[in-house]
């Protein structure tokens, strides 16, 4: 039995559940899910690194109900917000996979996630030069996270690090450290670890699961 520090990759989990489950299982309780994964050691922390989604006010207020949820439900959870940054380009030929007038001169826009991968990963070797914990769990798939694995592992080599691969995503190829084991999260994971329908916060404020979410 260990200690463990579990950092989720929230876009990474998010799009995975979403690939394989739809939304029947986005209304989920992060640290029962740790504990789930992790039997029988200590969870004493969980950090939850996510961005609240860009132009799309709806989906934007499912999101903020959900972390409100979260947070009131589960203290031991911290939260980590990125941000969404503007990206432009130009279009020159047709094919653009976004909408397209084929003028050139028109500039499009789509949306850049920044800060969540560099934060999670400084908190990950941070853990490990600290020797907060005994054990790290990470929950993605990205590979950008590879070089945060690796000067985890060297840092800190008798360290274990539980790789946990969202469901409906591929394992990443990338070649990790003997102290490194991958798995996936399977459903009865994810099936055992939704937040009640309703969570009370602590001035009596009701936060619900979202009809979309269910």
């Amino acid at each position: 039995m260990g200690n463990a520090v579990v950092c989720i990759d929230g876009m990474n989990l998010y799009h995975g559940l979403r690939a394989k489950y739809g939304r029947k299982y986005l209304w989920l309780d992060l640290y029962e899910l740790a504990t789930q994964l992790r039997r029988p050691d200590k969870i004493v922390r969980v950090r939850y690194f996510t961005t609240i989604v860009a132009g799309e006010p709806e989906a934007a207020r499912r999101q903020e109900i959900y972390l409100a949820a979260l947070t009131a439900h589960r203290p031991q959870v911290e939260v980590v917000r990125g941000r969404f940054k503007v990206k432009k380009f130009r279009c020159f030929d047709c094919g653009c996979r976004y909408t397209c007038d084929c003028d050139p001169a028109h500039e499009y826009r789509t949306f850049e996630e920044k800060l969540t991968d560099v934060a999670l990963g400084v908190a990950m070797v941070r853990d490990a030069a600290q020797g907060y914990g005994d054990l790290s769990v990470l929950i993605t798939t990205d590979t950008d996270l590879t070089p945060a694995i690796n000067a985890t592992a060297e840092i800190a080599p008798d360290r274990p690090i539980y790789l946990a691969c969202p469901p409906g995503r591929q394992p990443p190829q990338a070649r990790h450290p003997p102290s490194v084991t991958s798995f996936l999260i399977g459903r009865r994971h994810v099936a055992a670890s939704l937040l009640p329908a309703r969570v009370v916060g602590s001035r009596g404020q009701i936060y619900a699961r979202p009809d979309k979410w269910r």
